[in-house]
């Protein structure tokens, strides 16, 4: 009988980012009968609750408490002490880091001479948070390299990756509900006429994220028969709070409503939309565009990563460029009908990225590369 490999994830905060999502569907699949897991959080997330009870879950300390923190500044790093002994009595045949904001990991798993798989679910832009020294020992010392789509791939090649390989992105789509009545009660909150469109945009109120073009693209459409959603956690910050004042004051007949990051009411909102707007600078490969066309919602899209290779003709329209005056002028020719969207297309090359599909290709990347 093959003897099982002992595999240990890590994951930053474990929460209901796309990413950790994604590993929370890989561990629920995963087979025990050829694989022993462990998961390591740098955050005691809501997340953790959900994984399989029998999966041994370690808290490595990544905010320090008052000793930790004493410890830390007299030489001795309690995350780095944290792994250092996770390294010893967890019998890892590889470490699975589910990205690249905790380098810690590779470090230790460098000491250790532990292999290591790495899973980007970033763009360049994102690597502007890890020193050079860390992001070169990332691509260096990485068994394997895995992307969420082509164009993180090919910045892995770039940036001297020699094995790389690539896993979409993907979602559980039996979570992804259409409650039509609560929709519509949604519009008649916001004030939104049953003949207005909806665009909806989700995603953190970062710059990344281009939450700072909305009162531009609202100022641009200028209709007051065209309303803004925005759903998504708010980060505190001037850029944002900026934003805010924008939206609020300025004199476009187009509304923003910047609703939070919702729960419950998360799918509602997407299907209260009549489209789909990602307004990102970069994404790597958005799960939000999947979901959203699994509710048969036209995308329009700067070319700002993964979206590109997502969205085929009938589903929507992906501008040249990152342009204001191309996104509007796309939004137009959807709301119009002058560029046709199908929505039964949409639901179909959605689907196709689906739970089942997801963990069938990661388990061959695994298989072919440990």
């Amino acid at each position: 009988m093959k003897a099982k490999k002992r595999i240990l994830f890590f994951t930053p905060y474990a929460t209901r980012t796309g990413s950790e999502m994604m590993l929370l569907y890989i561990v629920r699949k995963i087979d025990r009968t050829a694989f022993d897991i462990g998961i390591v959080s740098f955050a005691d997330g809501e997340l953790l609750q959900e994984f399989p009870d029998d999966v041994p879950v370690y808290i490595a300390p990544k905010k320090f408490n008052v000793l930790q923190k004493i410890s830390y500044h007299v030489g001795v790093n309690p995350t780095l002490r944290y792994l250092r002994k996770l390294a010893k009595d967890f019998k890892a045949d590889f470490w699975y880091v589910n990205t690249t904001m905790i380098p810690e990991a590779i470090m230790v798993a460098r000491e250790s001479s532990i292999k290591v798989i790495t899973h980007f679910h970033e763009l360049p832009l994102t690597y502007a948070y890890l020193s050079g020294n860390d992001f070169k020992s990332i691509i260096d010392y990485s068994h394997l390299l895995i992307g969420c789509s082509q164009v993180t791939c090919n910045a892995l090649k770039a940036a001297g990756g020699a094995q790389v390989g690539l896993l979409y992105s993907f979602i559980d789509s039996s979570l992804v509900t259409r409650d039509t009545a609560r929709a519509k009660v949604l519009r008649q909150q916001l004030g939104i006429a049953e003949s207005d469109f909806v665009w909806v945009l989700s995603g953190m109120t970062s710059e990344r994220k281009g939450f700072d073009m909305l009162p531009d693209i609202a100022q641009e459409l200028n209709d007051p028969r065209v309303h803004l959603i925005w759903v998504g956690a708010r980060i505190d910050d001037g850029l944002v709070y900026y934003t805010e004042q924008r939206c609020r004051n300025q004199a476009s007949a187009t509304r923003v409503h910047l609703v939070g990051k919702q729960k419950e009411d998360y799918y509602h909102y997407l299907h209260a939309g009549n489209g789909f707007l990602l307004t990102s600078r970069q994404d790597p490969f958005p799960l939000v565009m999947i979901e959203a066309a699994l509710l048969g919602k036209p995308i329009v899209s700067f070319p700002s990563g993964g979206v590109s290779e997502f969205v085929e003709d009938g589903m929507g329209i992906v501008t040249e460029e990152i342009s204001i005056k191309q996104l509007v002028h796309a939004m137009r020719a959807v709301m119009t009908g002058e560029v046709p969207a199908d929505s039964n297309k949409s639901v179909a090359v959605a689907s196709r990225f689906n739970v089942e599909n997801g963990y069938n290709n990661w388990i061959s990347l695994i298989t072919k590369n440990t």
